[in-house]
């Protein structure tokens, strides 16, 4: 299976595309259309589709972070028609790749399974990411603030592939922190709340 990346908005793919984004996130946690439109048109958010027979059954958004070696996998996901092909994991796989290539790392905002009435499901996506070489940065706190309407969301970040040494220095994960809000959501970092880290600690990755 081939992934490509779409920069066209006008390709019937990229409709396909956020038909696909529409459906699997909630509101809460989507940007709306015309702001991915919007980013993909100016090349900030990256749009890789994989197609089976001219349709469309999966597709990730990618920022890479400026200035940076880290990109935040924004969005993925497989059509329901076509769950359950290990879409996703070769996804993962293939971005691995090029993080390893590229001396990258794929940052992952996901669910925080103490949260929410889908916990069961919280629980199973980190494991997803877990068993595709994913790492947790452990009791890192962040909050995905409400894209639409008021509601936000408890996360916890995740790193792809694994980082050396298996720590990642906390003034790295603060820095990303306050660009994720200020460059994805246009928000203060201060939003997400004291943290409980010192300046020379370094966060374990589990």
């Amino acid at each position: 299976m081939e992934f490509i990346q779409i920069t066209d908005i006008q390709q019937a793919q990229f409709k396909a595309a956020l038909d696909i984004y529409e459906y699997a996130f909630p509101a809460n946690e989507r940007h709306p259309l015309e702001v991915i439109t919007a980013r993909v048109a100016a090349g900030h958010n990256q749009l890789y589709i994989a197609h089976n027979a001219n349709e469309v059954i999966f597709m990730a958004l990618l920022w890479p972070l400026r200035n940076t070696r880290f990109i935040l996998l924004d969005y993925m996901a497989t059509s329901a028609a076509s769950r359950g092909q290990n879409i996703g994991s070769r996804f993962l796989q293939h971005l691995q790749a090029i993080a390893r290539e590229q001396d990258k790392y794929y940052i992952i905002e996901a669910e925080h399974p103490g949260y929410g009435d889908n916990k069961e499901e919280r629980q199973r996506r980190i494991a997803f990411y877990k068993k595709n070489g994913a790492k947790e940065l452990k009791n890192v706190r962040y909050i995905l603030p409400a894209l639409q309407g008021d509601t936000t969301t408890e996360m916890i970040l995740m790193i792809l592939p694994d980082y050396p040494g298996g720590k990642i220095d906390v003034m790295i994960v603060n820095n990303l922190i306050h660009q994720l809000y200020k460059e994805l959501y246009n928000r203060n970092a201060a939003d997400i709340g004291p943290q409980t880290h010192n300046a020379n600690e370094q966060i374990e990755l589990i």
